[in-house]
């Protein structure tokens, strides 16, 4: 069965026939260069190998691109962390509507990380159960665990609740992870989904 395709990817990925157009992969070379992305990473502290720093760009310069032309409601993120270390995520970017979602800017959840939104040590995660909804915490180090087993196999997604400047939010989390080299990369999309997840109907 021909694998289903989500928007997720429509931002991440250059169509092969534009990398396979003559002059397209120097441009994209010449991009990554002006954004001073080797710099960028080379100060994330981890130790790339060369196809990883490479993979990593390109999805860098695809959301950079998708930013100045797009005005999103979601909010498209990258994250990463060395094999085998999954609780030293990285955050290496966010689109600018995460502010919309949750009222902090991209630069301060760069900063601080996804902890800025759970600040404890447990996450409330939103299952279903018996055609209702539940509210279930979860120790944010097994959350990191499932996640990481979890994508490998595929597409991730969950709905949390998190917490926003001025109070409270269900945000859904879908994403991918791919493994290259020594490297463990997570593209992933945050939306807005306290529309469907009232208060009251927990």
């Amino acid at each position: 069965m021909e694998k289903e395709m989500y928007p997720l990817y429509e931002i991440v990925e250059f169509p092969t026939i534009l990398l396979e157009t003559p002059g397209f992969q120097e441009t994209l070379d010449r991009l990554i260069e002006f954004c001073q992305l080797p710099r960028f990473l080379a100060g994330s502290g981890l130790t790339l190998e060369p196809a990883a720093e490479k993979r990593l760009s390109l999805k860098l310069v695809a959301h950079l691109l998708d930013q100045m032309t797009t005005d999103r409601v979601d909010a498209p993120y990258i994250s990463i962390w060395e094999r085998g270390c999954h609780q030293e995520v990285k955050m290496v970017y966010v689109n600018p509507a995460i502010e919309k979602i949750t009222g902090f800017s991209a630069q301060q959840v760069l900063k601080v990380g996804f902890s800025i939104f759970v600040p404890d040590d447990m996450i409330t995660r939103i299952d279903q159960k018996d055609g209702a909804m539940e509210k279930v915490g979860v120790p944010i180090e097994r959350a990191r665990q499932e996640r990481q087993r979890e994508q490998i196999e595929g597409r991730w997604e969950r709905v949390y609740e998190i917490l926003k400047k001025d109070g409270t939010a269900f945000v859904r989390d879908v994403a991918v992870i791919e493994e290259i080299g020594n490297l463990c990369i997570s593209t992933g999309t945050l939306t807005d989904a306290t529309l469907e997840f009232k208060p009251d109907g927990l």
